[in-house]
């Protein structure tokens, strides 16, 4: 399949990761091509865009408009919206379509010094760990577990986003090597549903226990591997892994190699050329099977056209009378 990978925004990093791990596809399945024409799906890599929070620039996009059929974006924002069919990190189970969306991981993660903890002999000290803030709510009953385990640290007060380089690289330092000494590691849901600790802890051959009772699985691995605790049993969870401490090592394993088979950086562009493809056949059996749907669509857009031109006549009005 050949895929058009494009950015409706002048940032372009991850993009420019999206093209990266194009060229060290080991697969070869999927290639990367310049024409829209040719291009049998066209992918969208977009990051949160605060200045346009609903995507105007993607939906309205010429590309969009012209190939609608095979238009799709990727979509880490922690809130997210269906602004297009696609892959998304976080939208919230309540909120999925299976048509529409596929669960996906995160392109690029924040932390280099992740990579070779998988490789590391060191003692494991901690049953499980946490460093992280407090960005929701089931967090803070994490962050409570610290009598029960010295691993569990509040960073509430470190923004990796606004940080010094040589802070950035001691806090991902301490994670890396807290990771490393720890069976379990804790991956509550943050701001989002998902987190970039979740696949960072697959990445390390750590076994995961998922907080997050919005999260929609990726559906590339089986997930057999991981703890799933719900986010009001968060108490529990000391007793739980002390039952089955012994598994940690295997679930380690496990984990580590679904991340290879995946979500590693030689292979994740296959990942995401097979997940549009799902996205396409479901395209065309829906259009085949269901072409209510495009009148349905067509009225919609209507109604919202009609009711956007009432507004402005209401408001041009307004000014003129008052």
């Amino acid at each position: 399949m050949k895929i058009l990978a494009t950015s409706a925004y002048e940032t372009h990093e991850l993009l420019d990761k999206f093209i990266g791990l194009a060229a060290i596809d080991k697969l070869g399945n999927h290639t990367l091509c310049d024409s829209a024409d040719e291009a049998d799906m066209i992918l969208f890599v977009e990051n949160t865009h605060f200045e346009d929070y609903l995507y105007k620039k993607v939906r309205h996009h010429p590309l969009v408009e012209q190939f609608p059929e095979k238009t799709f974006m990727y979509n880490e924002a922690d809130k997210p919206w269906s602004a297009l069919p696609g892959l998304y990190c976080s939208m919230p189970r309540r909120f999925f379509q299976h048509s529409k969306q596929v669960a996906f991981p995160y392109l690029d993660t924040p932390n280099e010094f992740i990579k070779d903890v998988h490789s590391r002999d060191v003692e494991k000290r901690w049953l499980f760990s946490f460093v992280g803030s407090a960005s929701h709510r089931c967090r803070k009953d994490v962050i409570a577990l610290t009598d029960a385990s010295k691993g569990v640290q509040d960073t509430s007060e470190f923004n990796v986003w606004d940080c010094t380089k040589d802070t950035k690289a001691a806090q991902g330092q301490n994670f890396a090597q807290t990771m490393a000494e720890s069976q379990f590691m804790l991956c509550p849901r943050g701001i989002g549903t998902s987190s970039y600790r979740l696949f960072e802890t697959l990445e390390a051959g750590r076994a995961p226990v998922i907080i997050a009772n919005q999260w929609v699985p990726t559906p590339h691995i089986n997930w057999d591997f991981a703890v799933r605790v719900d986010e009001r049993d968060i108490k529990s969870i000391p007793s739980l892994l002390r039952s089955i401490s012994d598994e940690s090592e295997d679930r380690g394993k496990a984990a580590r190699a679904a991340w290879e088979s995946a979500y590693a950086p030689d292979v994740m562009f296959d990942t995401v050329g097979e997940s549009l493809g799902f996205l396409l056949e479901e395209r065309r059996y829906m259009e085949a099977n269901q072409p209510w749907r495009k009148f349905r669509k067509v009225a919609i857009s209507a109604d919202l056209a009609l009711t956007n031109f009432a507004r402005g006549m209401r408001r041009h009005w307004e000014q003129v009378l008052f």
